[in-house]
C-alpha cells in the first residue's frame, strides 16, 4: 500500500499518549501525569485524534481550554472534570499555563475495576465525552482532587501493594463521578458538551456491544436493534471513533478474550466457544490476525500476570503495563 493510500485509509490520527507512536495497550495499562508536562510540548494543543483502547480523566485545577469530541466545542474552566472514552476521536485547546492532571487506563483495567463494583450505577461506565465545569471549593471537586493526587502518589512511589492501590482510588474516582452524574440531568451546556446525534447513537451502541459481542451479531442486526439504518450507524462510528461497527465489536471480542487468557486457566477451546467461536481454530486465526501472535503465545507472555488471581477483576498491574515507561511521565 502507497504512503497516501495508507493516509486516506486512516485519516484520524492515532497514538498511545499524545505525541507517540500508536501500540496495543497491555490489558491493565495505567499512567498519569500532570497537564503542562506533555502540553507544554505542544504548545497546550491537542488535535483531533484517538487511542487505541485507552480511556482518559482529566482534572483541570488552573486554567482552562476546550474539549473537541466529535466536532462539537465545549468550553471548560478550572476546577473541571473531563472524561474521554476509548475510540473517541478528540482533541483539546489548553490556555498557556493550565494545570492538572491526565490520567489514561486501557479497557482492560477498566472493566477490571468496574467489574469489581456491585453498584450497577458504577459499572456504568460513561459512554459519551463529558466536560464539567465544577464548583470551587465544593465536596465534588475536594473528592476528585484527593482521588486524583492519591492516583498520582501511589504510582510514582511503586510501594508494596502499588496496583491494589491505585485500582481502589479509581474506584473511588468513579464513585466520585456517578454522583456527580447522579446531581446533574440536563447533560448539556455547563453541566457537559453538547452531544451530536452520532455521540448519542454511539452511546446507545456500546451497552448493546457489550451485551452482545459473543452472539457475534452482524452489524444489520445491531442497527435494526437501534432503529437505523446499517450505513447510518457504520458511519457514525466511522465519524466518532474512526473505527466501523463491527471493528468496535471485534475489538470487544479481542478484550474479553485477553481476560479469558490471563486471569483464568480454561483451554483456548473453552475460550473460544464462550467467546460464541464454534471452531478453535477460526478463534485462534481471529485472535491471532488482531494480536499478532497466537492466543497460546499471549498467555504465556503474561503468566505471571495471571498466576495470583483468576477472574476480571484480578492479578498484578505490575509487570503487565501498569505504566511501561517505570513511573516517569514519557517525554
Amino acid at each position: 500500500m502507497s504512503a497516501q493510500c495508507a493516509h486516506a485509509a486512516e485519516p484520524i490520527p492515532r497514538y498511545w499518549l499524545y505525541g507517540e507512536p500508536p501500540a496495543v495497550p497491555e490489558l491493565r495499562f495505567v499512567h498519569i501525569e500532570t497537564i503542562p508536562e506533555r502540553m507544554r510540548l505542544y504548545n497546550w494543543e491537542v488535535r483531533p485524534h484517538r487511542h487505541d483502547g485507552l480511556s482518559h480523566a482529566l482534572l483541570v485545577t488552573g486554567g482552562g481550554g476546550w474539549l473537541t469530541a466529535d466536532g462539537v466545542d465545549t468550553a471548560f474552566r478550572a476546577p473541571a472534570l473531563i472524561v474521554v472514552p476509548a475510540h473517541v476521536v478528540h482533541g483539546f485547546r489548553f490556555d498557556a499555563g493550565t494545570d492538572g492532571h491526565v490520567l489514561t487506563m486501557s479497557e482492560g483495567f477498566l472493566a477490571g475495576v468496574l467489574a469489581a463494583a456491585p453498584e450497577a450505577d458504577l459499572r456504568d461506565a460513561p459512554p459519551l465525552p463529558l466536560a464539567w465545569d465544577l464548583e470551587e471549593e465544593s465536596d465534588e471537586a475536594a473528592a476528585l482532587s484527593d482521588a486524583f493526587a492519591a492516583i498520582r502518589g501511589e504510582f510514582r512511589a511503586h510501594h508494596v501493594g502499588r496496583a491494589s492501590a491505585i485500582s481502589a482510588h479509581v474506584m473511588l474516582l468513579l464513585v466520585a463521578v456517578a454522583r456527580l452524574k447522579a446531581g446533574r440531568r440536563d447533560g448539556a451546556g455547563r453541566d457537559g458538551p453538547g452531544q451530536s446525534p452520532d455521540l448519542r447513537l454511539l452511546a446507545r451502541l456500546r451497552p448493546m456491544i457489550d451485551e452482545r459481542f459473543s452472539q457475534h451479531w452482524p452489524v444489520e442486526r445491531y442497527a435494526a436493534a437501534l432503529g437505523v439504518t446499517p450505513g447510518r450507524l457504520n458511519a457514525a462510528c466511522r465519524r466518532v471513533t474512526g473505527l466501523s461497527t463491527l471493528q468496535l465489536v471485534h475489538a470487544r471480542l479481542m478484550l474479553e478474550a485477553k481476560r479469558s487468557l490471563i486471569y483464568t486457566s480454561h483451554g483456548m477451546a473453552e475460550i473460544g466457544y464462550a467467546l460464541g467461536f464454534e471452531d478453535p481454530a477460526y478463534f485462534s486465526r481471529f485472535f491471532t490476525k488482531r494480536e499478532g501472535r497466537s492466543p497460546q503465545a499471549f498467555r504465556r507472555a503474561h503468566a505471571s500476570d495471571g498466576q495470583e488471581a483468576s477472574g476480571a477483576a484480578g492479578g498484578s498491574l505490575d509487570g503487565n503495563g501498569l505504566d511501561r515507561t517505570g513511573g516517569v511521565s514519557p517525554q
